[in-house]
């Protein structure tokens, strides 16, 4: 008697990552999960900070991977298995949202203080203003562009290199080779040198790279602008037949059997299968065609497109990441 054993089908996850902000660090983690046993493809996103895995479930797990990203000195999570396309869309507009905000305030500061660092010093070089400048700068440093040299520290410590070293190495050697001119001065004057200072120029760098990371920032919140409007084809809100009378819920309350009550001019809250009512639905959000497809029972009417007519009754089935409009959020990102 012979057995066959069958094959392990390859599981799909997506990982978000953080942390990435140049090529070299997308690179960086894509070849190491692409080096983990077990893993057929990895490819790293940069703009959506996430990485897709195909692997073997048999020879390596999720939590794996995560350590595996770790381990390159970039930060790395499991999404929450019941969190949808449409939720992780939204984190992710407000999480783009919140660092361009972040970015624009510092990079404004630290640019301002960095001009006015500027004029000040071609008026004159006074010690007490190198001292003041020492203090201004370091404080800038540790605000504006704490995220370079924590960065960079990382990557060094995972024996790697990317834009925060660069942009640490710069910075940091002109503000250390400034703040010895500034508190022994005697030890360039007795060379014959000038102790000259460029605290303007570590403030300038840094505002300049800030203001580069926010236009960044600003394609990225662009870009989204067509997952968002995907993601607002989705009503808030669903009109439910509980106990023999509707209920208007959240769509998220939305459980598989509820019957979908729907009049004319809204759109269908989710999936689901005519089960009572006649009407024309506008599917052009997926079809791409302008003309309403008639409705009977027995058809299949999918979350997002609007009711031109009549009014139906529908049976709820597939529910959040499982819609058709969840998997084309999916696809799209």
């Amino acid at each position: 008697m012979t057995s066959s054993a069958k094959p392990d089908v390859p599981a799909t996850i997506r990982i978000p990552v953080s942390g990435m902000t140049c090529a070299a660090c997308q690179a960086r983690v894509q070849r190491t999960l692409q080096r983990e046993p077990g893993v057929a493809d990895a490819s790293v996103n940069l703009m959506m900070h996430d990485a897709t895995v195909t692997y073997d479930p048999a020879a390596v797990t999720p939590e794996r991977l995560v350590e595996a990203i770790r381990a390159t000195g970039y930060g790395a999570e499991l999404a929450p298995p019941d969190r949808s396309a449409f939720e992780e869309q939204e984190e992710r507009d407000r999480a783009i949202a919140r660092e361009l905000r972040d970015l624009t305030r510092k990079a404004l500061v630290s640019g301002v203080i960095g001009v006015a660092a500027m004029a000040a010093m071609a008026l004159g070089h006074f010690m007490w203003l190198n001292w003041l400048l020492l203090f201004v700068t370091l404080g800038v440093m540790g605000w504006a562009g704490r995220h370079f040299y924590t960065r960079a520290w990382s990557a060094f410590r995972h024996h790697s290199a990317d834009m925060n070293t660069l942009v640490a190495i710069g910075t940091g050697a002109a503000f250390l080779y400034s703040a010895v001119a500034t508190i022994a001065p005697h030890l360039f004057l007795r060379n014959g040198l000038t102790p000259e200072v460029y605290y303007e120029a570590v403030m300038i760098i840094i505002a300049l790279i800030l203001t580069g990371n926010a236009f960044e920032a600003r394609a990225k919140r662009n870009t989204a602008n067509a997952l968002r409007a995907l993601v607002n084809l989705q009503p808030k809100t669903a009109r439910v037949l509980r106990g023999g009378a509707e209920r208007d819920v959240p769509v998220e309350a939305v459980q598989s059997g509820d019957t979908i009550v729907v009049r004319p001019g809204e759109r269908l809250p989710v999936d689901g299968e005519v089960i009572a009512g006649e009407s024309a639905v506008d599917e052009s959000m997926i079809s791409g065609e302008s003309l309403p497809v008639a409705k009977a029972p027995g058809a299949r009417v999918i979350g997002g497109t609007i009711n031109r007519t009549g009014s139906f009754r529908y049976r709820a089935t597939t529910l959040g990441s499982d819609s058709v409009l969840a998997r084309i959020v999916t696809l799209m990102r």
